[in-house]
């Protein structure tokens, strides 16, 4: 799995080129100069088709980022929100951020393919770098690289392909528009009474090999000890009687969370029982998976929807998390 350590640039580097400002908030503003940056240098003058479909593809760009990253609703990005969004997944699980992505995409490649046949010589993509700010080093994004079956034009699938490294926000099956695979990331919550804490532990290390390859979530001492324990990445959230069982029911609500894994314990008085009945309540009406026990757990880890079997080749698996 991709540490944030190995992605955190990226995204980090995507939102500093959209600040053209410099101050550390996005706004419509910022999506429409770096549209008329990009016009500009790509774009002949009097260009009006390729200019205005650049600014219309950005323009809608900003609404779907607004409406996936602007938690506060404040009508600006921070970066802090901007890197949480990727983080929890959710460019990933937005079908209409992806839509307009592929647009603001195929608008640039448009815009690039100066003489209009379709592709994109290496003297027309060379303009890449100056239009959107990349460094020119990307090794990830030189011609040869990026021209995948080496015939010397970029075609708007291979374009694609490479868009993790143009705007690192999903992974690359997210962009290219190819399925996600059945066995794929998800988000799952990790949730246990504290007469539980033990069993969920346990079970947690022994399934570990599965769980790091998904997205975790976890409400207060258990997300703490897992992280701690066994060194799996867990997003952390309040306790649960101070509002963690209510903010994993807004992850399940808003598609983060595909399965939650709950230890609950049936013989103790909860302080909080009505926030734990309205999460599953939540969790039923969301129709994903909820196991309240290590027999359940394992059932639907081993499942065809959610086990990923171990690599069985040598190479380095491709991470599907922000490139």
């Amino acid at each position: 799995m991709t540490t944030p350590e190995a992605w955190l640039p990226r995204i980090t580097a995507i939102f500093r080129a959209y600040d053209l400002d410099g101050d550390s908030q996005l706004g419509r503003e910022d999506l429409i100069a770096y549209a008329a940056r990009v016009a500009e240098k790509l774009t002949a003058p009097g260009d009006t088709r390729r200019r205005s479909a650049l600014y219309d593809a950005y323009a809608e760009l900003w609404t779907q980022l607004a409406a996936v990253s602007d938690t506060d609703r404040g009508g600006r990005i921070s970066e802090q929100e901007f890197v949480a969004a990727t983080a929890r997944g959710a460019f990933d699980a937005d079908p209409h951020f992806r839509e307009s992505t592929l647009r603001a995409l195929d608008s640039l490649a448009d815009a690039l393919d100066r003489n209009g046949d379709g592709t994109i010589d290496a003297v027309e993509y060379e303009r890449i770098f100056g239009a959107t700010g990349l460094a020119g080093d990307t090794s990830a994004l030189a011609f040869e690289t990026v021209d995948a079956d080496g015939d010397g034009r970029i075609t708007r699938t291979e374009m694609r392909a490479a868009a993790v490294h143009l705007s690192p926000l999903a992974d690359p099956s997210w962009l290219t528009g190819e399925p996600t695979p059945a066995g794929g990331p998800r988000g799952i919550a990790l949730v246990a009474h504290d007469t539980r804490k033990a069993d969920l532990l346990a079970w947690t290390d022994r399934r570990s090999a599965e769980l790091s390859r998904h997205r975790l979530y976890g409400t207060g001492t258990t997300g703490t000890l897992i992280n701690r324990r066994l060194g799996l990445p867990v997003t952390p959230l309040r306790s649960g009687p101070l509002g963690g069982d209510q903010q994993i029911g807004a992850l399940v609500t808003s598609g983060d969370i595909n399965l939650l894994i709950f230890f609950y314990d049936p013989l103790s008085a909860h302080p909080h029982g009505d926030d734990v009945r309205a999460l599953i309540r939540l969790a039923a009406l969301a129709n994903i998976p909820i196991a309240l026990n290590s027999a359940t757990a394992d059932a639907l880890i081993d499942s065809a929807g959610l086990h990923i079997p171990e690599q069985t080749t040598t190479e380095t698996p491709h991470a599907s998390v922000p490139a």
